[in-house]
């Protein structure tokens, strides 16, 4: 998995980089709440320098799911 999306999600959910995968979902995060659904949209629009809408947001309920909308933007995932 990428490391800068890996890192930028264990940040934000303060999780372990090693805890970081692509079936992480929202019910499996204790602390992936709606105000933490917002923190993460804000942390990837200015790292990725890209604009989420409310169709983008609400999908992103997994780490698939972000990986996901984040290559739908354009957005290069490659290491």
């Amino acid at each position: 998995m990428n490391k800068r999306l890996t890192a930028l999600l264990a940040d934000v959910f303060r999780l372990r980089e090693s805890e970081i995968h692509p079936d992480l979902k929202k019910a499996d995060v204790g602390s992936w709440d709606s105000l933490k659904q917002m923190d993460l949209v804000m942390s990837l629009e200015g790292e990725y320098g890209i604009v989420l809408m409310i169709p983008d947001i609400v999908r992103m309920v997994s780490v698939a799911g972000i990986v996901a909308v984040l290559k739908e933007k354009g957005v290069d995932l490659a290491d």
